[in-house]
């Protein structure tokens, strides 16, 4: 029984993540790329994230998608009553990095970029120093 709640919740947890990265318009490669995904998985392979099936349990993997839930959690607490906003945001360039978009920032960033955008919405994680 336990097993299959840990699958189901990491089934939902991989279903937001991926409607999230398709919110913010990343391509099939970008979100290869962002997510670490291992190389024997290719673009073809996303629907399968996005219907049924769990991201790999590996580390690179789970510290992306704990960033991205994160990023995800802020975003919401900012904008509570309105979720296009968080949308926005995410599109918005800013002189905080350097004049490029939050997703601009993750694309090419990669991890950094992740743990930028998260330290930048979510002051407690970058209080607390949770990013070891």
């Amino acid at each position: 029984m336990q097993n299959e709640v840990s699958e189901d919740n990491s089934i939902q947890l991989t279903q937001a993540v991926m409607h999230t990265l398709d919110d913010w318009k990343f391509e099939g490669e970008q979100i290869l790329s962002v997510m670490s995904l291992p190389k024997d998985i290719k673009v073809r392979h996303l629907s399968r994230f996005r219907q049924s099936a769990a991201f790999p349990n590996i580390p690179e993997v789970n510290e992306r998608l704990r960033h991205i839930l994160g990023i995800i959690d802020a975003l919401a607490t900012s904008y509570p009553t309105n979720p296009k906003m968080s949308l926005f945001w995410m599109m918005r360039q800013s002189k905080k990095f350097q004049n490029r978009t939050p997703t601009q920032v993750i694309i090419e960033d990669k991890l950094e970029g992740l743990i930028t955008i998260r330290k930048h919405l979510d002051c407690s994680y970058d209080w607390f120093g949770d990013n070891n």
